[in-house]
């Protein structure tokens, strides 16, 4: 756990030196000017969250396979910061629509409506979850719905190029992709190590009435 807490500490101080750099030193874009430097907040969350939904869904396969009740508890883990992620990064692209298309929300925008189908599917994981009270019954139940869920993972991410989009593509330089890229890998620096720690603390709320060994130390 104390390798864990260095690494999120690493990830916070890194995504702020990152994201402050990307805000304040970049320049601004041809067609969008400063306000695609909402990208930098907006897009890492989004990506991590696929990372974590993917995670869930090898979490499930291998507890389908081996029934071993650490799987579960690592494919919930994932699911849930997966689901904070994607809420921040949907209301982040909100508040972009109301600056790009004078409206907090477009239906018709192919990458917002599917990723929203995403975050509620996930949801439904979770509440689903939630309602039931067998701990073999939820564990299955929850393992194949974290596998059929998945699908809208890729619907979200391709859905800009496969359907006509209002989503604005910015022509960014190298620099700037360096940088999305640079912001991404610093999320996943912050958010892995929080999953490691909630995957502990839900262990150590499930240690009552069953045995699971920990993901190492």
């Amino acid at each position: 756990m104390r390798k864990s807490v260095i690494l999120l500490v690493a990830g916070i101080v890194s995504t702020a030196l990152a994201n402050f750099y990307a805000l304040f030193k970049l320049p601004p874009e041809q067609t969008l000017g400063h306000l695609y430097k909402i990208l930098y907040v907006h897009v890492p969350p989004i990506w991590v969250a696929y990372v974590l939904f993917a995670a869930s869904l090898i979490y499930s396969v291998l507890y389908v396979i081996r029934r071993n009740p650490r799987y579960d508890l690592a494919a919930y883990s994932a699911v849930a910061l997966g689901v904070c992620l994607s809420g921040v990064s949907i209301l982040l692209g909100s508040i972009f629509s109301s600056k790009a298309w004078g409206t907090y929300w477009e239906w018709s925008e192919p990458r917002m409506t599917s990723t929203l189908i995403l975050f509620l599917a996930y949801v439904g994981y979770l509440v689903l979850r939630s309602s039931i009270g067998d701990i073999e019954k939820r564990r299955e139940v929850s393992a194949v719905y974290a596998i059929m869920a998945f699908v809208t993972v890729p619907m979200s991410y391709v859905s800009v190029k496969m359907f006509r989009s209002l989503h604005p593509l910015p022509q960014l330089s190298p620099e700037m992709k360096y940088m999305l890229l640079a912001t991404f890998l610093t999320n996943l620096l912050l958010f892995l190590p929080m999953l490691r720690l909630i995957y502990l603390r839900n262990v150590e709320r499930e240690k009552h009435f069953l045995e699971v060994e920990p993901l190492g130390t």
